[in-house]
Order: structure tokens, then sequence, then C-alpha cells
């Protein structure tokens, strides 16, 4: 399997060399080429097909719990905050060892931090159908996120060592696409389980597919493997985790986890809160809002690569996000006119997704992904974390109108923070 970068062009260059000796001459070396091409592209399908799997299950399972509130809260006697507390648990405790765990990845390549990561991630989700008490089940949270926070960086590693430069800008986009569909049909999915076969057997079921796709990913060789920084490499680049671009671009990830952490744990208990729609018609808004957000995704991974385009579309979508997302709290619109409202919010916020990857990736030093992703990636598991615990406390208090304004402001604030990252890159590097 061939690598993007020095190593995977010159064996491609070989592989097309040997294609034209075989082949005997132009026709043959012609034949042999696009075969060899063929091959190559055939390779970073699978490659993406496996990864995108796996952040599918790791956005699915990051919103798992949420739509089980009403069930726990029945069975185990728990207060939102104490049920917003599992999702920041969850959230907070995978994020925070992403930086470590992205250290990892470029020590000793992808492959095996990313199987074991998932497969405890799947494992925990499929033991919360066997949990007896609240505090087993936050037990089980925690241990959940721990196994989701090597996502990222085993992720992003795996692409940028695996996938040509030419189609990495669309490779991020269907790899964030994937993760936040996961995200998007994981509240209708897991409430319709979980009314038809109980929510144990649910959580049970959603475990054993994460189970079934490690088994898958490490029967695939080296399709979801990067290869390790070498130790003695003598022009590696130093990294900076605390030059100012990088941690704005900590400070983006942070904001844009408080507005979607908030959005997806409370909107359903949120507009029932105001307007008195039930979660089945609170549910369809928010799944339309991010389904949006995932095909706001894949149109962002069609624009143009260029940086002046991208900050002008982050400040666009985020500024007006925001404040569809901020209107929403104020507008009784009915069922229909929230799901377009919070529709077109999270369109907004799916288009800025891969500018922010390759806004990031320009900034980033090679053989050095794994450390610099998980560390910004920290930002946005602890601001997912801390919403659900923020905004399950106004729930509490009858303020759901604060639900909505404060994400909005949060979406303002992701972006005055993207801005300030490129400006300081380019006084960096200017």
């Amino acid at each position: 399997m061939p690598v993007a970068g020095g190593a995977g062009k010159r064996r491609l260059f070989r592989l097309r060399a040997a294609a034209g000796i075989l082949g005997g001459g132009a026709d043959g070396d012609s034949d042999m080429a696009q075969t060899v091409e063929a091959g190559v592209a055939a390779g970073e399908t699978r490659t993406l097909a496996l990864i995108g799997a796996g952040h599918f299950l790791s956005h699915f399972y990051a919103l798992t719990l949420p739509p089980l509130f009403f069930f726990f809260r029945e069975e185990f006697g728990a207060s939102y905050a104490l049920l917003g507390a599992l999702v920041t648990g969850y959230a907070v405790v995978g994020g925070v060892l992403q930086a470590p765990v992205g250290l990892a990845v470029d020590r000793w390549g992808a492959r095996p931090v990313l199987l074991a990561g998932l497969a405890l991630n799947a494992a925990a989700i499929a033991a919360i159908g066997l949990a007896s008490s609240y505090w087993m089940l936050a037990l089980l949270a925690v241990a959940a996120g721990i196994g989701n926070s090597v996502f990222h960086p085993a992720d992003y590693a795996v692409l940028a060592a695996r996938i040509r430069e030419r189609r990495l800008p669309r490779a991020y986009s269907l790899h964030t696409f994937l993760g936040f569909f996961g995200t998007a049909v994981a509240p209708l999915t897991v409430a319709a389980l979980a009314q038809w076969m109980g929510w144990r057997s649910a959580v049970m079921l959603v475990g054993a597919v994460g189970i079934a796709t490690v088994l898958a990913m490490a029967a695939s060789g080296a399709a979801v493997a990067s290869p390790p920084r070498p130790k003695d490499a003598a022009n590696a680049v130093p990294v900076r985790c605390h030059s100012l671009p990088i941690l704005l671009f900590f400070g983006f990830f942070a904001a844009y986890g408080m507005a979607s952490g908030g959005i997806m744990a409370f909107t359903v208990i949120g507009l029932g809160k105001l307007y008195g729609l039930d979660p089945a018609s609170a549910g369809a808004a928010l799944t339309a809002c991010l389904l949006a957000l995932a095909f706001g995704i894949l149109a962002g991974g069609e624009l143009p690569d260029r940086e002046r385009l991208q900050v002008r579309l982050t400040g666009a979508a985020l500024v007006g996000g925001g404040a569809l997302t901020a209107l929403a709290g104020f507008a009784d619109i009915g069922a229909v006119g929230l799901a377009v409202l919070l529709g077109a919010a999270g369109f907004g916020m799916g288009l800025v997704l891969p500018a922010r990857d390759l806004m990031l990736r320009r900034i980033t030093p090679p053989g050095s992904t794994g450390r610099v992703i998980g560390f910004v990636f920290v930002g946005l598991s602890v601001g997912g974390g801390l919403a659900p615990l923020l905004f399950g406390w106004t729930m509490d208090r009858d303020w759901p109108v604060l639900l909505f304004l404060g994400c909005g402001v949060f979406l303002v604030l992701a972006f005055l923070c993207s801005f300030g990252a490129v400006l300081a890159a380019r006084r960096k590097t200017g």
C-alpha cells in the first residue's frame, strides 16, 4: 500500500518504471501505469472507508447517551445536570488524552493505537447495557471516552500518510462528513432501537457494531497504518504547541465544541421547554440540523483551497450560523420552521470544517500531525464536554433560551479565534 508524500511518490514512480519494462513498449507502459494508478486509488479508497467507518462510530458513540436521558432519569433518578455530566466525562477525559495519544501515534504509528481505542470504546458502550446504577454508568462513559481519544490523532496521521496530496481536501471532507453523519443519525437511531428492543439491548447492539469494525481494521493490514516518526530524524522540525496560531486554533475548537455540544445534548429538551414540542418533533429538528451540518461539510470540501476564501467563508458561515442558532431561542415558528432554521445554522457550521482542516495542516510540520491534531482536538472535546454540564444546569433552572443564545455566541467566538490564528500564522511566516 503506497503512502502519500516523498516515499509514496518514489514507490509509485518505481512501479510505473517497472510497468514500462514489463510492458515492452509505450502501449504496455501506458496500460500498466493505468493499472498501477487504479491500484493506488483503490488502496486509498479502502483506507478512507475503514477510517471513515471508525470516525462514524466515534461520533455516533458520542451521541449514544443523550437520547437515552429519559430512560436514565426514570431508572436511576438522576438530574439533568448529572446526566449531562455523563457526556462531560466521556468528552473531557477522552479529549484531554488526545494530546498524549498524538505523541504515541507519532512514535509508534497509528494502527495499534487506533485498534486499541476503538475496541475499548465499543466494548464500554456495549457494557453500559449491563449498568445497575448511575455510577456504573458514569464509569463506563469515562472508559468509552478514553477509547474515543484515539480517533483524531490516529485518523489524521493515516490520511496524511496514505492519501496523495491532490486528494487530501476531499479526503478530509469525506472523513469529517462521515463523523458528523454519525452524529446526525445517532439520536433517531438510538431512540428507535431503545423503543423497539429496550435501551439495554440497544447499546449492546451498537457496541457490537464497533467490535466488528475493529476486526475488519485488524484484517486490513497496512490500510489503517501510518509510519512512526524516525527517532533520529536530523531534519525533524520542532513543534511548539504553545505557539500563538496553534493556541488560537485550540480556542476555535473549544468554542466550536461548546456550541455543537450544547446543540447536540439539549436541543430536544430545550425546544420542548420553550415551545412545547414533543420529543419526536424536537428530535426531528435536531436531526435536520445535524444532517445539514454533515452535508455542509461535503459542500465545503468542493471549495478551492485558497486561504483568503476560506477565511471569508468561515466568517460568513459561523457568524450567520450563530445568529440563526440564537434566533431559535426566540422564534416560535413551529416544528417545521425550527427545523429549517436550525438546518440552515447547521449547514453553516459544517461548511467551515474542511477549511479548518486545511488551514491547520498548513501550519503543521511533517511528522508532527499526531501531536498537533491531538493537542487542538483537546479543545473540541473539552468544549463539547463542558457544554452539556453548563446547559444542563440552565435546563434544571428552566432557562432554555440560554441554550440557543449561548451556542450562538460561542459560534461567533469560534470565528474570532480562527481569524486570529490565520493572522498570527501570517505574521509568523512573513
